[in-house]
């Protein structure tokens, strides 16, 4: 039983109210899950392992899971750059391939495994070691691993994740606004379309 604070929302349940463009990026986020091009099978596997434990999706159906190794493999695939890069990171693509690498090294050197292949709680450990800026592997001599963890990991995992319908309706967000546009002026006050937060105790299982 998952805690859903706005039961019954479907923020696609808007989508008539949205332009073409954003129409089409929206829906393709659900039905249009790019391949993996980019990461290697082992990467893969680490990937989906981190995304996992970043923002765990084990107690939802299958299909409300949001599928986000996939968009960050593509992200690598386009070469995108996020916008920014500081300047003891690699390029952006490099740096994911890079971590990844990363975390099986630090793996291998705590636990004498793969990442994928710890438990929740080692997994953690190996974690909290990259966070803390002080994993072994020879990856993180060429890369700061607190930069990558932070800027890179959480960033694009939280950023994927966020950017898809599944966890808008999670978060009760009413979707894009164009063209119809904002109506409500009161400080912090719903538009007619958004969801109205569940009392605490409202549990119900969304799928």
């Amino acid at each position: 039983m998952v805690r859903d604070r706005y039961p019954g929302w479907d923020v696609l349940s808007q989508r008539g109210h949205w332009d073409a463009t954003t129409r089409k990026v929206v829906l393709d986020r659900v039905h249009n899950v790019p391949p993996f091009q980019y990461f290697e099978s082992s990467q893969i596997l680490t990937l989906g392992a981190l995304c996992a434990r970043v923002i765990p999706q084990a107690l939802r159906p299958p299909d409300r899971r949001v599928p986000i190794a996939h968009w960050i493999d593509q992200y690598c695939a386009l070469g995108s750059s996020g916008g920014f890069r500081y300047e003891d990171m690699p390029p952006r693509p490099v740096a994911w391939t890079w971590g990844l690498d990363g975390l099986d090294q630090s793996t291998g050197a705590l636990f004498g495994s793969r990442f994928a292949e710890l438990d929740d709680e080692r997994q953690d450990q190996v974690l909290e070691r990259i966070r803390a800026g002080d994993p072994p592997g020879e990856v993180w001599t060429r890369m700061p691993a607190r930069r990558w963890w932070i800027s890179v990991a959480l960033r694009d995992i939280s950023g994927a994740y966020y950017a898809h319908p599944y966890a808008w309706d999670e978060i009760g967000f009413g979707g894009p606004a164009y063209p119809r546009g904002y109506a409500a002026l009161n400080h912090g006050a719903p538009e007619p379309w958004e969801p109205r937060e569940a009392p605490d105790g409202w549990h119900h299982d969304r799928g």
